[in-house]
């Protein structure tokens, strides 16, 4: 995979005019996720340098090189000796680039030139990106239904998120982020961190995800603890007849505005007042990633983009619901990589 990525960003540089790009993680904290991307492992220091035509090279700290160099044999890796970015000796002539995200200013040099468009390159999977999205999705369906069987064990939201970390990590993965676990009142906050009180009855947000070999999914399920009522079941199933209907909307040359404003069309006026997120994100190597599913992105969708979607009402106080699915767009049609059935479980 390494060496198609690194002739996709090849070829945007050439199309750029550029020389070389400079990325890498230069010992703080902001990590470059075009470093990651490629290499797929998160490197304490490191410095990568792309020329427009040819083989990377990447400076690293020596046992991170030692690692590294049995695995990508596609790219000269050099330990690193001074505080600083060795470019190449011919830099001067040269157009250079670099990404301000995460290149500290102490090492942007004055002629350096934005690099632009990276992130539509990450975007749009290969077939062996799509085979590591696919293992991610059903680890995280296996996890979610073994913390579902195992529910009369969990006295606290602290006790699922837990369970399904540990699960997770069995599974030979680790989780893409700490998983949120939100029960009854505490739903109401789509970013609720789980507690170690004691679970509530009524909606119970579950949104979880594992990386696996470097890829991300991300999945929420709704569940309900104790008995629903009509009402309750009523709310529940016109947000997931909502976010059903917006996948079906995720076709190649679709925009991205439209689906997200059709989806808060059909929630109505009564519920779209609490979905106070966006619809949804991209999602490979890192968690979110480009693009953002709303109502302000005009871009269209393309073939083997890889987006969530995650409708969700949240009435302050009162309760949370939000669904979510990672979704495959390919020539066929939407494809959903998360198979978690989207009944409402009561436990």
């Amino acid at each position: 995979m390494l060496q198609e990525k690194i002739a996709h960003i090849q070829t945007l540089l050439r199309q750029q005019k550029i020389d070389y790009l400079v990325i890498g993680n230069f010992g703080h904290q902001i990590k470059d996720d075009l470093l990651y991307y490629f290499l797929l492992t998160h490197l304490e220091l490191g410095v990568m340098v792309i020329p427009k035509k040819g083989i990377p090279l990447l400076h690293g700290i020596s046992f991170e090189v030692d690692q590294l160099s049995k695995a990508y044999p596609e790219i000269y890796l050099i330990p690193i000796v001074s505080d600083g970015i060795v470019l190449p000796k011919d830099h001067a002539k040269k157009r250079i680039a670099y990404r301000p995200s995460s290149m500290p200013n102490k090492y942007v040099q004055r002629d350096f030139v934005t690099f632009k468009d990276e992130e539509k390159v990450m975007a749009i999977k290969s077939i062996p990106e799509i085979s590591l999205l696919k293992k991610a999705t059903d680890i995280t369906d296996h996890v979610f239904a073994m913390a579902v069987k195992q529910w009369k064990f969990f006295k606290t939201e602290q006790d699922v998120a837990t369970y399904i970390v540990l699960k997770t990590i069995e599974l030979g993965a680790e989780p893409s982020f700490p998983p949120i676990v939100a029960s009854g009142t505490r739903a109401s906050n789509p970013h609720h961190h789980p507690e170690t009180k004691a679970l509530l009855k009524g909606f119970c947000v579950i949104d979880m995800g594992v990386r696996y070999q470097g890829y991300c999914s991300d999945m929420t399920r709704t569940i309900y603890i104790g008995n629903p009522t009509k009402k309750d079941e009523d709310i529940y199933e016109n947000l997931r007849r909502v976010q059903e209907e917006a996948i079906t909307e995720c076709s190649i040359g679709a925009r991205i505005s439209d689906i997200a404003k059709n989806c808060r069309t059909r929630l109505g006026e009564k519920w779209n007042i609490h979905f106070t997120h966006a619809l949804g994100h991209g999602l490979g190597t890192q968690v979110h990633e480009w693009p953002r599913v709303s109502t302000s992105v005009m871009q269209t969708l393309e073939e083997h983009m890889y987006i969530t979607i995650e409708p969700g009402i949240y009435p302050p106080n009162k309760f949370g619901i939000r669904i979510e699915d990672d979704v495959l767009i390919t020539k066929r049609g939407p494809k959903v990589l998360t198979k978690t059935s989207k009944n409402l479980i009561n436990v």
